[in-house]
This record gives structure tokens, C-alpha cells and sequence, in this order.
């Protein structure tokens, strides 16, 4: 496995978002965003519902090692195409020995 395949799936497979940060936008990429689920409890204090995940907005994020979440402030905002927004509650880069294979996430669901 290396960066290259990682990147490939993650472009293939991934959703459009973009990153807002106080009147700064990334470039448009893609990403994984999914809803957090039972088994991802350790992570978040939220509570289990019938579906099945977290009820309480929380999704999971990976996107490319590129797109990175170190120079962002508290108020960067994750979109995504149909118009939802997140906020980042935290990250980590995932490794291969040295070199950042890609982005871990979890993100919350803003609601306006």
C-alpha cells in the first residue's frame, strides 16, 4: 500500500468538499464522509440509536494526507456538495513509516 493507491481510491470513491476558514476556501476535492457508527463509540461520548450510529451528528472523515488540517483555526468549516457543513473535532495524520498516507476526522454536523 502507498500514498499513490490511497490517493486513487479517495478520488474515485470520495464525496466534493471543500474547507472554509475565516474567508479563505480550499480548492474543491474529494473526501470520505460517513456517519459514525456503534462500533466507533470509543471516540465520542454520543449515545447509540436504532439506525445504528451516533444520533448526535458526528460523521467520520478521511480525505488525501494534501489537504492538511494543521494550519486551520476552531472556526473551519468542512462542506460538502449538498450543502451540509462540519465542524472539525479532531484529527490525526495516518502514517506509512514517514510519509502521511492521509487524513483521520471526526467531524460534526453544524445545523444553521
Amino acid at each position: 500500500m502507498n500514498v499513490n493507491t490511497i490517493d486513487t481510491c479517495i478520488n474515485k470513491y470520495g464525496r466534493s468538499v471543500y474547507i472554509t476558514d475565516e474567508g479563505w476556501n480550499s480548492k474543491i476535492y474529494n473526501a470520505f464522509v460517513q456517519p459514525l457508527r456503534y462500533k466507533n463509540k470509543m471516540y465520542l461520548s454520543g449515545s447509540f440509536n436504532e439506525l445504528g450510529h451516533y444520533g448526535e451528528g458526528y460523521y467520520l472523515y478521511i480525505g488525501p494526507a494534501k489537504e492538511n488540517f494543521d494550519n486551520l483555526s476552531k472556526r473551519a468549516l468542512l462542506h460538502t456538495a449538498d450543502g451540509k457543513s462540519y465542524k472539525i473535532e479532531r484529527y490525526e495524520k495516518i502514517f506509512l513509516k514517514e510519509k502521511p498516507l492521509y487524513i483521520w476526522a471526526v467531524i460534526k454536523r453544524r445545523e444553521w
